[in-house]
């Protein structure tokens, strides 16, 4: 069992947290020290995103936290070497959220090997779908790294079975439609299509997109097995990025964490 699927096993009938950070923003090493605090704190997992220049699938705050990290130089070597310190002493485990393209830069092969290397747990490519590039998928599943796939409101029903072939670790099902943040994307029927994705697969079900507050992390507690939450923190950390960041992301995470308990 991967160290994704026992920190849900373990977790049974629980609601968790998956926070997302940006790799590089404010600084790595801010990005260090959160990935710590998230992880005593209590996070299911922690997702940590590869900043790219085109991150089309995001709102503002996440494109400006891309932004800011791209523009300090901040590319995949990085973001490894990230997961690796975390992993001196940090047991959650690590899901990478990245595009397409960085991986197809730093080879698919050696970023599958160096990923597992370095201790990442799954990989969620936001714009690559199950049935294209066979080669990237074989090479993180032959390394035993779990592949995480987005399930959108407009998703097929006919599409459904391939994604969910393709998935392991947990499903991601977006609440809305849109991008990540305040956008106001359609969100109707998410109890309808939460209660669909639990027929057609024993994988946990983590719910993003739009979630942002307690109030809205509460409104999910015990219906799904994770919320993830990203640009409400990119909102916490763009406050002061160079003052209280820290602090005001940990004070986030606790609430949310505290609202799902």
């Amino acid at each position: 069992m991967t160290r994704l699927a026992s920190a849900f096993a373990d977790a049974r009938g629980c609601t968790g947290l998956v926070p997302y950070l940006t790799a590089g923003y404010p600084s790595l090493a801010a990005s260090l020290e959160l990935m710590r605090r998230f992880g005593d704190a209590g996070a299911r997992a922690i997702e940590l995103g590869v900043p790219f220049s085109d991150p089309i699938a995001d709102g503002p705050e996440i494109q400006r936290a891309s932004e800011w990290a791209v523009r300090a130089g901040v590319g995949m070597p990085d973001v490894l070497e990230l997961v690796r310190a975390y992993r001196t002493r940090g047991p959650a485990p690590i899901v990478i959220m990245t595009y397409l393209n960085p991986v197809v830069r730093y080879g698919a092969e050696r970023f599958a090997a160096d990923a597992f290397a370095a201790g990442v747990d799954g990989v969620l490519i936001s714009d690559l779908p199950p049935d294209e590039s066979p080669e990237l998928w074989s090479a993180l599943s032959a390394v035993g790294l779990d592949t995480i796939a987005l399930v959108a409101p407009t998703t097929p029903p006919e599409r459904l079975p391939a994604i969910l072939a393709r998935c392991s670790g947990f499903v991601y099902c977006l609440a809305r439609t849109g991008v990540t943040g305040r956008s106001a994307g359609d969100a109707s029927g998410l109890p309808e299509r939460i209660a669909d994705l639990r027929r057609r697969t024993p994988l946990p079900i983590a719910v993003g997109f739009g979630i942002s507050s307690a109030q809205d992390a509460r409104a999910l507690r015990g219906k799904v097995d994770a919320v993830v939450v990203g640009a409400a923190f990119m909102r916490a950390i763009a406050q002061g990025p160079e003052q209280g960041a820290e602090a005001r992301a940990v004070e986030l995470a606790r609430a949310l964490i505290e609202a799902l308990e």
